[in-house]
């Protein structure tokens, strides 16, 4: 059974078209221009290539000299064998087809054989950075903003742990519209009071603030799909994660979340009370999450223009408006 279809009582019937994006429109081949974590650092080790599926196409991923991650397109352009197959020599890719190599700018450098290599044979680079436990790769030519960070916090004084949900039937917009989705998380996620004060919507980030007698929150949501929080409860707890998810075609989007707390409280309490207290908090991201997932798993989502919105709905209209309006790329290899 492939990702697009759905066993239903015994057969396999074809995922409904509506299914995961937005209800009635055509998908043009862009995707939003923003930062996606594509794996686990951990799972990234040197001297080996791992390939992703990435903006309804594919990416190889891997360590330069460096250490740092290099993120290209899949897709040989001799013959398009997926480079993941292939194998690092002296730092560049090599096909395991015909054994042409490429050095992590995109260059082919070899071709056995000949001595004459074109300069219009290559494959595509993407900007790509490693934070949070995650390997990330930018959706353009160019960054136009920064990774993701915590609200009201340093990185050096977070304590963190970084997990991976998986691949999701859903664009991962979607699913972030939940953050100006206030009537949502009160009727769903039973959030008290989940009224804001503040909501900013900038050019690729969106700032929001909740202040009750029960909990102040302050949010951000950077490219429309990766969310950063953090949470000061009413005895004075607080609480910090992440969540978001890359694209992975239309329709589709793999998640990923990492739960965090101050690296002050974490070495008072030493490293089995750190731990038991992190997995409270994976705990309650994955209780958000099975809250969630069944209902957008078979939302027919009505986007821009089409959703019956009322006054309680200003902030979710604008986003719709928001996201109607962010940039796109498509693909380096189409």
């Amino acid at each position: 059974m492939s990702e697009a279809e759905t066993r239903v009582t015994g057969a396999v019937l074809p995922r409904p078209p509506y299914a995961g994006r937005e209800y009635g429109k055509d998908h043009d081949g862009t995707y939003l221009k923003n930062w996606n974590p594509l794996m686990l650092a951990e799972e990234l080790p040197e001297g080996k290539i791992v390939g992703r599926d990435f903006l309804g196409t594919r990416v190889i991923v891997y360590r330069g000299a460096d250490g740092s991650p290099v993120v290209q397109s899949a897709y040989c352009p001799h013959v398009g064998a997926d480079l993941s197959e292939g194998c690092l020599v002296d730092g560049a890719v090599r096909c395991a087809y015909h054994h042409w190599r490429f050095a992590p700018d995109g260059r082919c450098v070899d071709i056995p054989g000949e001595t004459h290599i074109p300069r219009a044979v290559r494959i595509y680079s993407y900007p790509a950075a490693e934070r949070w436990g995650l390997i990330w790769a930018f959706n353009g030519e160019e960054p136009l903003f920064g990774l993701p960070e915590f609200p009201n916090i340093a990185e050096e004084d977070v304590y963190y742990r970084t997990f991976h949900r998986g691949v999701r039937p859903i664009e991962g917009w979607i699913g972030s519209s939940n953050l100006v989705d206030f009537q949502h998380l009160k009727t769903v996620h039973n959030i008290p009071d989940p009224h804001p004060t503040k909501v900013d919507f900038g050019d690729y980030l969106i700032v929001v603030r909740q202040e009750s007698d029960a909990r102040i929150a302050d949010t951000q949501l950077y490219g429309g799909t990766w969310l950063t929080a953090r949470t000061e409860l009413a005895d004075g707890t607080e609480r910090f994660f992440m969540a978001g998810s890359s694209q992975v075609a239309p329709g589709w989007s793999d998640a990923y979340f990492v739960v965090a707390m101050r690296r002050s409280q974490a070495e008072e309490l030493g490293p089995e009370g750190a731990a038991a207290e992190l997995q409270k908090r994976v705990d309650y991201v994955h209780k958000l999450y099975a809250e969630d997932e069944p209902i957008l798993f078979s939302l027919r989502f009505r986007g821009y223009g089409k959703s019956a919105l009322i006054r309680t709905d200003k902030y979710f209209g604008q986003f719709l408006r928001y996201i109607e309006r962010y940039p796109r790329s498509a693909p380096f290899d189409v």
